[in-house]
């Protein structure tokens, strides 16, 4: 009985068993991943139906229960996995001191398993493989958007903020030939125009991967290649410059099209990518070799590319852009200089004979060398009238072509306006009496003192006052007025120009009106412009070269003002030069200036060291020596005519060995031939012998800082052409009294 008992406990134990396994087994194989327990002599005790199935393993296999190496030797063996997989995996169970394990295995089918192993009670192990394919595909895909965002900001920040076209070309390589897994990519330019077209590199790279596998000499060929440029006709490129459709070549080194240097083994499947402009042009082209085209084909890569080309072709018009514009900031100032050239030339070549016809008037009038009659006289003073007209003409162009250079500068002081006014007006004085127009004046007594530069606001005076009276017809009426006022009251009036002005900012506004002709509307927009007049055809009744306008706006900017008009025709004219009474714009400087009566002083009227004096005359123009010579003789000094530099050089040398021939005084011109006359002013002051020798340079050289080049030469003193007799014989008299 009891054995009876026995036998079926048993049986019914293995039937229990049996269905505890079945369960087990039914359990296991529901679960999604791949299960396989080891035990601690390392054989596998159980396992499930998707262990077999992910690497297409018999289950009967299974379940002899193979250790654990032979089972991932099996796997290795069918491909799923690298020895070298394998061998790290080994190395990660042997060297980790966690009780869990986690590792991933990229699979050659494309799976990626991440497994879980884990040291049971026993000793053995636990393995848990589950298929993370889908989720590291996700995140790769997820980082590769991340990664592309993060491109496409950086090249858009860079475009905003760079201004090196190879910057912004080395950092697109740098993600494009990662991202496609290239050998290498590049960015060419083109330059030129129809068959002389040239694409040169800008930027490129190469991977260490192409450098490690064919060498540097290589690269550096290809480098070589690219620097020069590619001739237009030569490589596939112009395919793409000529259609602008980009081209993708399954194996370059074998194209009939290829450049001969780029074929190499290295080189394979090529993209050529076009770079256009913001017309549609294409300026340029990118190059990227791949290991992939379908790669370069992908739609996101597509979108990268057509997005860094877009970038890249703004980048490279902008540059183009700025070159044009750095070669004709160049040509201006090029330009600018012959003009100041042409002008510094053409000042000395009219100076010099306006020098002898207003001096031989000068002497004529003072008639020391005989009396003149009535009709002498008035016939002299016509022509030192037009020399004086000739010579204010070419002081208006040199005026206003310093002004345009930013070669002038403000002497700005406490003047007093009334003074400066009245000034003016007895200047204006005699010209309106010819006409018999009234002259008149209203001044703002509120007024006293104006921070101004007097020679230059006397300048624009002058200049108002004698359009008035130019364009004011016989017994009309011209007044200058002075006084306070507000920006707000030029709303009403026409400007040439937009500054801006404060309508609460004090100005001093000087208005000169007349009851002259009027300006027509229509011709507005000529008045202030440089060579323009209101009538300037060829039967127009007034002389000028429409430069005192010009002048008079240029004058009044300079002085942080401004100048406005309003005009009737028939019924006159009325313009306003508005001096800003707060800081001026323009900074105080230095601006030498003569104040002498402009009538002429007797030589009787001063007391002069008439005697042995003599004076050496360095002058190559006959009418100038004639001139000087006749002026100093007058005064009681000799006089010593040199007409070289030459000749100058050896009076020095003579008198260095005979120092009884020095002079008293040296009139040296600058323009001379063979040797200049700073040259000349150097060798003087660097012999001991002449070193104390005062030297006057005398010359037509008016241009800014001409006055500084001279003094720094060595010259005591400056006189400029035409000579104003007065000033000259009194700064002669001042070196040799």
């Amino acid at each position: 009985m009891t054995a009876k008992l026995r036998a079926t406990d048993t049986k019914k134990m293995d039937t229990d068993l049996q269905q505890l396994s079945a369960d087990q087994e039914l359990i296991l194989n529901q679960v999604d991943n791949a299960i396989a327990l080891f035990d601690s002599s390392e054989c596998l005790v159980l396992f499930n139906k998707k262990l077999a199935d992910t690497w297409e393993l018999s289950p009967e296999w299974l379940a002899t229960k193979p250790k654990c190496e032979l089972l991932f030797a099996e796997i290795v063996d069918r491909g799923y996995l690298s020895l070298q997989q394998w061998e790290q995996f080994q190395e990660a169970l042997k060297t980790s001191q966690e009780q869990n394990l986690s590792f991933y295995f990229e699979q050659s089918n494309g799976i990626c398993l991440e497994v879980f192993a884990t040291i049971t009670n026993s000793g053995g192990r636990l393995f848990t493989f589950r298929d993370v394919t889908v989720y590291r595909t996700s995140q790769a895909s997820l980082n590769a958007e991340v990664r592309r965002l993060s491109f496409l900001l950086g090249l858009t920040e860079r475009l905003q903020n760079s201004h090196s076209l190879q910057e912004i070309g080395r950092f697109a390589l740098s993600y494009l030939v990662e991202a496609t897994n290239a050998a290498f990519g590049d960015v060419k330019v083109i330059s030129g125009s129809g068959n002389d077209r040239q694409a040169a590199a800008i930027s490129n790279q190469v991977s260490g991967q192409f450098l490690a596998s064919y060498g540097e000499p290589v690269a550096a060929g290809m480098q070589e290649l690219l620097d020069k440029g590619i001739p237009y006709g030569i490589g596939l490129l112009w395919k793409v410059v000529e259609t602008g459709q980009p081209l993708l070549i399954d194996d370059y080194a074998q194209h009939p099209n290829a450049v001969p240097q780029f074929r190499h083994p290295g080189i394979g499947q090529l993209g050529i990518f076009p770079i256009a402009s913001t017309d549609g042009t294409i300026i340029g082209v990118l190059t990227l070799e791949s290991r992939n085209v379908k790669k370069l084909q992908a739609s996101l890569h597509q979108e990268v590319l057509t997005a860094a080309c877009r970038t890249l072709g703004t980048a490279i018009e902008r540059a183009q852009t700025q070159e044009n514009l750095r070669q004709v900031n160049e040509q201006l100032e090029y330009s600018s200089q012959l003009k100041s050239e042409f002008l510094a030339s053409m000042s000395h070549e009219l100076r010099t004979p306006l020098n002898s016809i207003l001096g031989f008037s000068d002497l004529l009038l003072r008639q020391t060398a005989g009396q003149l009659s009535t009709r002498q006289i008035n016939y002299v003073e016509l022509i030192e009238k037009s020399g004086q007209h000739l010579l204010q003409l070419i002081n208006d162009i040199l005026d206003l072509s310093k002004i345009e250079a930013g070669k002038v500068e403000l002497n700005l002081l406490p003047v007093r306006v009334h003074e400066l006014a009245t000034d003016c007006l007895k200047m204006i004085q005699p010209r309106a009496d010819k006409k018999r127009i009234a002259l008149s004046s209203e001044l703002d007594y509120r007024i006293n003192k104006v921070l101004i530069d007097e020679r230059r606001v006397r300048q624009i005076v002058i200049n108002l006052l004698s359009n008035a009276i130019k364009f004011t017809p016989e017994q009309g009426q011209v007044k200058l007025s002075g006084r306070l006022a507000y920006g707000s009251e030029i709303k009403g009036d026409y400007r040439p120009d937009c500054s801006p002005v404060n309508d609460s900012t004090p100005y001093f506004c000087l208005e000169v009106k007349d009851s002259g002709i009027g300006i027509p509307q229509d011709r507005w927009n000529l008045l202030f412009r440089p060579f323009q007049q209101v009538d300037s055809s060829l039967t127009r009744r007034h002389e000028g070269t429409g430069l005192g306008l010009a002048l008079t706006k240029r004058l009044a900017e300079l002085h942080g003002g401004t100048v406005s008009f309003q005009s009737v025709c028939d019924v006159g004219s009325v313009f306003r030069v508005w001096l800003p009474l707060t800081e001026m714009r323009q900074e105080s400087g230095s601006f030498a200036a003569c104040a002498l009566d402009s009538k002429l002083i007797p030589a009787s009227a001063i007391a002069l060291p008439i005697g042995s004096k003599r004076i050496l005359v360095v002058e190559d123009q006959p009418f100038n020596q004639m001139l000087i010579s006749e002026v100093m003789e007058l005064e009681g000094y000799g006089v010593e005519i040199i007409a070289d530099g030459k000749a100058m050089v050896d009076r020095i040398l003579a008198a260095s060995t005979a120092p009884e021939l020095l002079p008293d005084l040296i009139l040296m011109d600058i323009q001379l031939p063979d040797v200049d006359g700073f040259e000349l002013m150097r060798r003087v002051k660097a012999d001991p012998v002449w070193d104390s020798v005062p030297m006057i340079a005398v010359t037509a050289m008016a241009m800014a800082g001409d006055r500084d080049r001279c003094f720094e030469a060595g010259a005591s003193g400056y006189l400029s052409k035409p000579l104003d007799l007065n000033l000259a014989i009194a700064t002669i008299r001042s070196f040799l009294s």
